[in-house]
């Protein structure tokens, strides 16, 4: 099913444009294979009409219950009672580099507690075999909701991959529930501003990369908000006092965050490195 998914939380801090770097919404694939999808099966088999409906570990369907709306779905429903391992791995994904990536997909279960199936998202910077994919989301239970009615997306921050190229994998790994469908995958990328477009602005701020504390040059222009962003947008921390020669993030994560100052004249963005 096509959507169209909103990233104000990105735009509100980074002032380059965001681009799309993959997308698929099971819409026009009809072979998962031909689509350089890989997939793994377990030897379970799938209980009653099951059977013939999934003969791969996953099975594009459009079910009635999404109103025609094309989805990729795994079963865990199976004759015997067994713990599913149906794997569905994206094509290789080559992420942008010195940039902020998003990943947001939709997910459900198709039944009530305790048969509504969870799974677990798996990235890999290698190769296709399981043992190259490390867990970076587990969900438990999967919301048993249309996908087709969803607002919002699952989005899971893939930043510290950018510049590599990656395969993604959904994992139904449940026991004795029964579908779980995926639709509308969607990896955005951010560009996050350089050096040398800091250069250009009227702000500088140092020292960066810092410890404890960083200082703003402003260039005589007073700001009048300064707020710290993680990669995804989260709001991390806001200062009130603007007259202070030094900003304090010594309880801040060691990481890449983005520091916002507006002044009466502009809005600028700054990629800060905490050690």
């Amino acid at each position: 099913m096509k959507k169209l998914l909103f990233s104000a939380l990105f735009t509100s801090v980074i002032c380059h444009a965001q681009t799309s770097v993959y997308t698929e919404d099971f819409e026009n694939v009809t072979d998962l294979y031909g689509a350089n999808w890989t997939l793994y099966n377990d030897t379970n088999t799938p209980y009653g009409t099951y059977a013939a409906l999934f003969s791969n570990a996953w099975e594009i369907v459009k079910w009635s219950a999404e109103s025609g709306n094309t989805v990729v779905s795994s079963p865990s429903w199976f004759t015997t009672i067994a713990p599913a391992d149906r794997w569905l791995i994206s094509p290789a994904i080559t992420l942008p580099s010195n940039s902020t990536i998003s990943l947001e997909f939709f997910a459900r279960s198709h039944d009530v507690s305790p048969y509504d199936d969870g799974f677990k998202l798996k990235i890999s910077t290698t190769n296709t075999t399981k043992a190259a994919f490390t867990n970076i989301e587990t969900v438990d239970h999967a919301p048993n909701v249309p996908i087709s009615s969803q607002l919002t997306p699952y989005t899971v921050n893939l930043s510290a991959y950018a510049g590599q190229t990656v395969y993604l994998a959904w994992v139904n790994d449940y026991t004795n529930g029964n579908l779980l469908s995926v639709d509308d995958i969607n990896v955005t990328a951010t560009p996050l501003m350089s050096v040398s477009d800091f250069s250009k602005k009227s702000l500088t701020l140092y020292p960066n990369p810092t410890d404890n504390y960083f200082q703003l040059n402003s260039n005589n222009e007073k700001p009048e908000s300064v707020k710290v962003f993680d990669l995804s947008g989260k709001l991390i921390k806001e200062f009130s006092d603007l007259n202070s020669e030094k900003y304090d993030i010594a309880n801040l994560k060691p990481g890449i965050y983005n520091v916002s100052v507006q002044s009466s004249k502009s809005t600028q963005n700054i990629k800060l490195i905490k050690k």
